[in-house]
């Protein structure tokens, strides 16, 4: 059963361990044959972990990072690991309202792979991610700093999910906010290309 915590996001208890977590750490783990529970990442790790064979996997859980982009504004990060079989995921996200929101970042690789090492590549990312801006605010508006855009692709409740809200530099920018944005390039060309959330942009 979930609660909600102080700041809006959601509180589970793991079924495994008893220990009460923010709903980003649960898993539902399990089959439709044998039921499912919720599951704090650490003990979902460890069931994978069992099931796999992976006897030297040892899931760590690492403090969140204040980081500063180059406007001198200050993000803190929080961190999530879980193994996937036969390769591990990092993401690193900010909370808004006590759920994943802003900046959100993920590197996957080898199971095996020591988890110290991947943090620090995905912090390296990170950083390169925080060294700069592709919108730029001026006399109130948004406008787009050079000729590239990168950003995540979301739901946006406003439309029911008919049209997408996008995050750029960690805030959220409505698709009609970026047409707007885009009409300063009136008849040049584009080309648009979709990655992968684990890839570098």
């Amino acid at each position: 059963m979930r609660k909600e915590d102080e700041h809006g996001g959601s509180v589970a208890r793991c079924e495994a361990c008893g220990m009460a977590v923010p709903g980003y750490e649960v898993v539902n783990y399990g089959s439709i044959a044998g039921g499912y529970r919720e599951l704090c990442c650490q003990c979902f790790n460890a069931e994978v972990a069992s099931a796999q064979g992976l006897d030297s996997f040892e899931s760590l859980r690492f403090d969140p990072v204040v980081m500063t982009d180059c406007a001198g504004e200050q993000h803190e990060f929080h961190f999530r690991t879980r193994l996937l079989g036969a390769v591990v995921a990092v993401d690193a996200f900010e909370l808004m309202r006590g759920q994943p929101a802003g900046y959100q970042f993920q590197i996957i690789d080898d199971s095996e792979v020591e988890l110290v090492s991947l943090l620090g590549r995905l912090i390296e990312r990170m950083r390169r991610r925080l060294s700069f801006k592709d919108l730029v605010q001026s006399d109130q508006r948004l406008s787009i700093a050079d000729q590239t855009v990168r950003g995540r692709i979301e739901w946006d409740e406003s439309t029911n999910g008919r049209m997408p809200m996008l995050v750029i530099d960690g805030r959220d920018v409505s698709w009609k906010e970026l047409g707007r944005m885009l009409m300063t390039f009136e008849g040049w060309q584009f080309r648009m290309e979709i990655f992968d959330r684990s890839e570098e942009v």
